[in-house]
């Protein structure tokens, strides 16, 4: 009788562990299980939903002070022009094969030639609905002014804006900016 009930009680045991291991195999990635509550479904908020416990009911929070995106460098020439002209140095200083152009040319497309035109020739030949109603008309980046500048005074400039230009570092990413200041550059040697 005893021989029974061990061999019943060891095939149940088995007839578990066969199901357990069945859930979490190939056949199926789930387990049937929540151990944990809410581990398989996150209360996670998305960005613009409304949550009944935040402050002010916005799923929307700003950062705890002090902290920083992974792999985020501050830039250290913010407040400093003459700082970022002298230290900045092109990494892809004459570099103009194809594929540094065509990066630089469609961020360029994408989020300057609005106001400079596709060809950097400025607000003269730009898009004259947008143009037209500024009061101050944006420059050609093909200007002898522009020309003069070092590869690090524009890189400043898409970066941190200048006059009534605001900074361009959030459309921008880090990275692809001297592609920019490279295709600018590719600009002004057609225009001549």
């Amino acid at each position: 009788m005893r021989s029974i009930m061990k061999l019943t009680t060891g095939m149940a045991a088995v007839g578990l562990a066969a199901m357990a291991l069945s859930s979490c195999g190939p056949r199926g990635n789930k387990p049937n299980v929540e151990i944990i509550q809410d581990m398989m479904e996150s209360p996670a908020i998305k960005a613009q939903e409304y949550e009944e416990e935040a402050p002010h009911h916005r799923g929307m929070r700003v950062p705890p002070e002090g902290t920083a995106p992974v792999g985020f460098e501050p830039y250290k020439y913010a407040t400093d022009l003459d700082g970022a002209s002298k230290s900045l140095k092109n990494p892809l200083i004459g570099k103009m094969d194809e594929e540094t152009l065509l990066v630089g040319q469609k961020f360029y497309e994408t989020n300057c030639a609005l106001c400079h035109g596709y060809k950097g020739e400025g607000a003269v030949v730009a898009n004259a609905s947008v143009t037209a109603k500024m009061a101050l008309k944006p420059p050609p980046v093909v200007s002898d002014k522009v020309k003069g500048w070092t590869d690090g005074h524009l890189y400043h400039v898409i970066t941190m804006g200048q006059g009534v230009m605001g900074p361009y570092a959030s459309h921008i990413p880090q990275k692809y900016r001297w592609q920019v200041v490279n295709y600018i550059r590719f600009l002004e040697k057609q225009s001549k």
